[in-house]
Formats: structure tokens, C-alpha cells, sequence
């Protein structure tokens, strides 16, 4: 019988918080899922844990350690890995809000099919409490991983994470089903995980991603339900001049700027004319 969550984990040295949260899901109430863990080829004690985890009789859980290209690329191999009807992805350093955490999601989808189910994270360290409780919020800033729980189905139909976005692809993927109107999506006012705050995307801002942001906002037609467009161009339109100075995916940052210097978005001449500008400045300018 196929399981009902599959919770996949994708792990590169995390020997310090991997037991808490191996031992956090396996607490869980609800015991229809399988975990997949995807380890990156760790140099400390996680595949150790790990071998001594299922030693000690723990069903269900699926394991590879090999190279892979990032966080990403694990969580595609967990994705084909996956036999569960609904997915849920969360790193060694999280933990589940509760011990029914599983329980309440499972009872919300059979109360009302959706495709997409969210709701509240926590920093493990800061405290701070993220609610993306509106479209607005989701398409505008946002939405932590930790907080999803996918059908199945959606990987079928949009595919897998992007690899070109190194820290936000979840975010991308994310936003391929809120602004499909084929996708249900829904927000719960439930605490799913508390998260750690020491992984990449915590240090790391994705320029790449957001020098697209306003422009997959508007190639699919939602930038109506964003309260703050003006700003999201201008986030836009730095992040492309970031990339260009940095001489980093200098190609896309010119097809992202070339398409909001030319488009209908509100913006004046001059400051067009001058963004052009500083773009074939900063091609050309030596890295600094």
C-alpha cells in the first residue's frame, strides 16, 4: 500500500541536528509515510546516524548517499524516489511544530481537496513566526518550503526543481502552482516545522531568480494581485545590474532588463534610457 506523505530530506553534513529530527518524525502520530533521505555524500557522522536509524527497525525509509549539485538536485532524486501521494520537504535541521503536525494536514485534505496545502514556519533561532497567509504575501516575497505539502500530481504536471536557481528554486516551483488556475492551493492557520536558520538560502540571496521575479509575475498574468508592483520591478531591475557587475548569468540579466525597459510597467524615460545605461556599463566595467 502506498503511503500517504513522503517526507524526502535532503542532508549534506548534518550530524548535529539530524538525530532531533529523525527522531521528530518518527514521534508523528500519523505513520502513513515513507522517508526518503538523499545525503549528498557527508564527510561526518550523518550516514552513521542514518545506518543506525534503520538498524533500529525504522519502516519505510529510503536512503542514497551520493554527489549531487545541491540542495535541489537531492530533492529531484527524492522526488523520483517518491511513492507517496503527497510531498513534503524538509532539511536535517527541522523538526515538525508538533507530534500531529502530519495528522491535522491529513484530516485538512480530506476535508477539502486541494493541490497545495501550507502554513505557518518558524526560525529555529530567531523565533520569528512566518505566516504567508495571503496571495499577496506568497507571490510578492515569498514562501518557505518547510510550510508545503504537494500532491503528487504537481511534479507530474510542472516538473521538477529548477537547477539554474540555486537558492530559490523551491520559491520558483512554488509559484508555477499559485499562478496555475488548473492548481487548488490553500492556506491553513497551523504551525507545520521550526526551521534552521544556517543553510544556504539563509546566507545567500538569489540574484538570478529575482532579476526574473517581476517578469514570470507578469508573463503569467498575476502581477494584479501583488499589492506592491513598483517595488518588486525596482528589486527586479537591481538584481539584473547585480548580476551584470558581478559578471554572473549575464545573458538572462539582459533579457530580464531588456523586457521591463521596453514594457508597458510605468516606468519614465529617462530612467529607462539610464538603466540601459549603467547595464552596458557594468558589461563592459572589469569585475570589482
Amino acid at each position: 500500500m502506498k503511503p500517504f506523505f513522503s517526507i524526502i530530506m535532503p542532508l549534506y553534513n548534518c550530524e548535529a541536528t539530524l538525530q532531533q529530527a529523525l527522531d521528530n518524525i518518527t514521534s508523528q502520530g500519523f505513520k502513513s509515510y515513507e522517508l526518503i533521505l538523499v545525503d549528498g555524500g557527508s564527510n561526518d557522522d550523518t550516514q552513521y546516524i542514518i545506518s543506525n536509524f534503520k538498524k533500529a527497525g525504522n519502516a519505510n525509509v529510503k536512503f542514497i548517499s551520493e554527489p549531487d549539485r545541491g540542495i535541489y538536485d537531492a530533492m529531484n532524486k527524492g522526488i523520483d524516489m517518491a511513492r507517496g501521494q503527497w510531498l513534503y520537504f524538509m532539511g536535517g535541521d527541522d523538526i515538525f511544530s508538533s507530534l500531529t503536525v502530519l495528522d491535522q494536514i491529513y484530516r485538512a485534505i480530506q476535508n477539502e481537496p486541494s493541490d497545495l496545502v501550507y502554513g505557518n514556519v518558524t526560525g529555529a533561532v530567531s523565533n520569528i513566526k512566518h505566516a504567508d497567509d495571503t496571495v499577496n504575501k506568497v507571490l510578492s516575497r515569498g514562501i518557505h518550503h518547510q510550510g508545503i505539502f504537494y500532491k503528487r500530481e504537481v511534479f507530474n504536471y510542472i516538473g521538477k526543481y529548477n537547477l539554474k536557481f540555486r537558492i530559490a528554486a523551491d520559491y520558483h516551483l512554488t509559484l508555477k502552482v499559485f499562478c496555475n488556475p488548473a492548481f487548488k492551493t490553500r492556506y491553513i492557520d497551523l504551525d507545520i516545522a521550526r526551521f534552521g536558520e544556517a543553510g544556504l538560502s539563509s546566507s545567500i540571496y538569489d540574484y538570478r531568480f529575482y532579476s526574473y521575479h517581476y517578469k514570470f509575475l507578469s508573463i503569467n498574468k498575476v502581477l494584479n494581485k501583488i499589492a506592491d508592483k513598483a517595488t518588486c520591478l525596482q528589486q527586479s531591475i537591481y538584481c539584473c545590474l547585480w548580476l551584470v557587475k558581478e559578471k554572473q548569468s549575464m545573458t538572462f540579466a539582459w533579457l530580464n532588463i531588456l523586457y521591463y525597459i521596453t514594457g508597458s510597467n510605468g516606468l519614465g524615460i529617462p530612467f529607462r534610457f539610464k538603466t540601459f545605461l549603467r547595464m552596458i556599463y557594468w558589461s563592459l566595467a572589469s569585475k570589482s
